[in-house]
């Protein structure tokens, strides 16, 4: 059982490490361009539709993460999805899709922000909101891995999830058990005893160093991805919500226009008729 439980954790890590040193390709765009979200599907027969921005795109092996920008909610999104690759088995591209009609919301408790996972194609793709006035950052996401249904956000960012630190606890007090032991079996007398003790403490210190590298690394990628998006938002930030502003101001004064036509026609409703008869 100790056996498998080691191998599995090997298996885990290698699988970890593999993601975090995937080769990254950024591409931060042009907020004047409207790119459109890859993959996200609107629903444009909402009243005042605004199309979705896109501001900045990561590509991975395993998963592409995008951020973009909701009009119609004046709030900042994180689009993920899985690729089919050796450790992710997504049976086809439309599965990475996900439409506004086919989103599950998952308020986290205690503030605004609004998760949504796609509800068919289970597990493929996530959409997270950020309602609070704040910059991204580990605690707006955190939350979310807690949830079963939001696998896509360990798969696509596992910088985020630190279960290597619990693990690293629970050894450095197995550790301190191996050493306890190794003392009492040397008072003994009993070398091969202590010849395998200090075979299981060599494996367990390969181990550790093995978490710790992780953990630097994971630590490391969150705070400059963190980073990078924070960036890409501050950068154009300004020039979203000046022209989002002008586009509001026109559609509101050709409302004003066509309630004025509509008041005008109303209190005169015979103006054509008279201009036919002359």
């Amino acid at each position: 059982m100790a056996v498998q439980k080691a191998t599995s954790a090997r298996e885990d890590a290698r699988e970890t490490a593999a993601r975090l040193s995937a080769p990254q390709h950024l591409t931060t765009t042009r907020f004047e361009e409207h790119k459109r979200i890859e993959g996200y599907e609107q629903d444009r027969a909402v009243p005042e539709f605004y199309g979705c921005d896109r501001l900045w795109k990561m590509d991975t092996l395993y998963g592409r993460i995008q951020m973009g920008y909701h009009p119609g909610r004046g709030q900042s999104f994180l689009f993920a999805n899985i690729k089919t690759s050796i450790f992710d088995t997504a049976a086809s591209e439309y599965q990475h899709r996900m439409k506004e009609t086919q989103q599950m919301r998952a308020l986290k408790s205690g503030t605004q922000n609004m998760a949504y996972s796609s509800r068919r194609w289970r597990n493929s793709t996530v959409l997270l909101y950020k309602a609070e006035n704040k910059p991204w950052s580990e605690q707006s996401i955190a939350p979310y891995l807690k949830r079963i249904n939001l696998e896509t956000l360990r798969k696509t960012m596992p910088f985020l999830e630190r279960s290597e630190a619990r693990d690293r606890e629970e050894g450095r007090q197995e550790k301190k058990r191996l050493e306890q032991q190794i003392r009492s079996k040397l008072r003994e007398g009993d070398g091969a005893a202590v010849a395998a003790l200090r075979l299981q403490e060599r494996e367990l210190s390969r181990r550790q160093d093995t978490l710790g590298a992780l953990l630097v690394r994971k630590q490391t990628q969150s705070q400059l991805f963190f980073r990078k998006i924070n960036i890409a938002f501050d950068l154009q930030k300004a020039k979203m919500f000046e022209y989002y502003r002008r586009v509001r101001d026109r559609r509101a004064q050709r409302a004003a226009e066509a309630r004025a036509m509509t008041g005008t026609e109303e209190t005169n409703p015979n103006a054509n008729t008279d201009r036919r008869d002359n």
